[in-house]
């Protein structure tokens, strides 16, 4: 098996942050444009991409599908993710999504010596004992964290409060002040600011599935053997910590988007994005 990949910085890769800037003005308070085509405000809702696909304790088969329908704009958003990730890898975890790109902003901030490092943790065994504890608690009636611990509520409420007292109110509660924690801890103050999508997030988790399964097929973020020189400075610069380096660089695809911030780094060019070749 031989990797065919291109070195070459295309101009989503070279405008990245300004792009994340961009699904931040459309998205999140005081604009909030795309909520605005169907009457919203935020991704609860119509927009929800979290809540639509968990079945909860009694419920009925016609009640499982008509939580679809109500978050008709959530549905189309997940699946033009997973679509998309299967064949190019997860752009919108790494250009599009405002929560995750408010996080890794809001990072870039924060001074080098107060962030947390969190790279030794076992990111996938966490992020798919959450996912499972998150499908599973509803549906033996145990409790719902859709909406307590929701990151695509709490980003755009964070933005919100300066002009909506409900949204700083929720900040007043319990769950607001939890959420508002592991927003900083996970989020902001971790390196990279990508803690949260890369441990706590449900549809970055289902994401990663799908860029895992499109590996033979679709375009990812890929090393170069012949050239990796096993330096790791790639390592030290991937957010979601999804590059071990040893005597070569290997990245984790259950992890890796393709920010290619490893790929700005790699003096050797050993990294780039492509298909590979059987």
């Amino acid at each position: 098996m031989q990797a065919s990949i291109s070195t070459k910085r295309s101009f989503i890769v070279q405008h990245r942050y300004w792009i994340i800037a961009a699904a931040i003005v459309l998205f999140l308070p005081p604009l909030s444009f795309f909520f605005q085509l169907t009457q919203e405000s935020s991704f609860c809702g119509t927009w929800c991409p979290r809540m639509f696909f968990v079945w909860k304790k009694g419920a009925t088969a016609s009640q499982f599908f008509m939580g679809f329908l109500r978050s008709y704009m959530g549905v189309a958003l997940v699946v033009s993710i997973m679509v998309s990730t299967f064949f190019f890898g997860r752009y919108w975890c790494s250009h599009l999504c405002p929560v995750g790109g408010a996080m890794e902003t809001g990072n870039r901030l924060v001074p080098k010596a107060l962030k947390i490092d969190y790279k030794h943790t076992p990111a996938s065994s966490i992020r798919y004992g959450y996912l499972l504890v998150y499908l599973a608690a509803p549906a033996l009636g145990i409790g719902n964290l859709c909406c307590n611990y929701c990151n695509f509520a709490t980003i755009p409420r964070l933005f919100g409060a300066a002009f909506s007292q409900a949204d700083m109110a929720n900040f007043l509660r319990g769950a607001g002040l939890v959420n508002l924690g592991l927003v900083a801890v996970l989020g902001v103050f971790a390196v990279g600011g990508r803690g949260y999508c890369n441990l706590l997030c449900p549809i970055g988790a289902i994401d990663a599935l799908f860029n895992r399964l499109g590996i033979r097929v679709g375009r990812r973020v890929r090393v170069d053997g012949d050239k990796c020189n096993g330096c790791g400075a790639c390592g030290k610069v991937c957010p979601l910590w999804a590059i071990d380096v040893k005597e070569k660089a290997v990245i984790d695809q259950l992890s890796c988007m393709p920010c290619r911030q490893c790929q700005k780094i790699c003096a050797q060019e050993a990294i780039g994005y492509g298909k590979v070749q059987t």
